[in-house]
């Protein structure tokens, strides 16, 4: 399966997987034109031309990931260190006891 750079599209073969991270997702390849058939069992001797249907223009897709380049503030996220219980549970208290006022 293919790797795209979510922003640029380009096609990426080895990706900084330590500087961001892919993810599952479609890239449309092409276009088919509309256009119109004969259906098929519908040409008889009464109605030669048969019946014919409208096929509308299409994307033509495949799978592929795309690689999402961390940012400046998602690799801060990262870096911070998670609040603790205790200032977990403070934060909760705080919440509850400003609730009932």
């Amino acid at each position: 399966m293919k790797i795209y750079d979510e922003i640029t599209r380009e096609e990426i073969t080895e990706p900084d997987l330590s500087a961001g991270y892919v993810y599952d997702g479609v890239i449309v390849t092409g276009h088919t034109e509309e256009r119109i058939e004969v259906m098929e069992g519908t040409v008889t001797e009464d109605r030669p031309e048969g019946l014919r249907r409208l096929i509308p223009a299409q994307d033509i897709t495949e799978p592929c990931q795309w690689y999402h380049k961390y940012t400046e503030e998602e690799l801060t996220e990262q870096h911070s260190t998670p609040p603790t219980w205790d200032e977990l549970a403070a934060a909760y208290n705080e919440g509850v006891a400003s609730v009932g006022q």
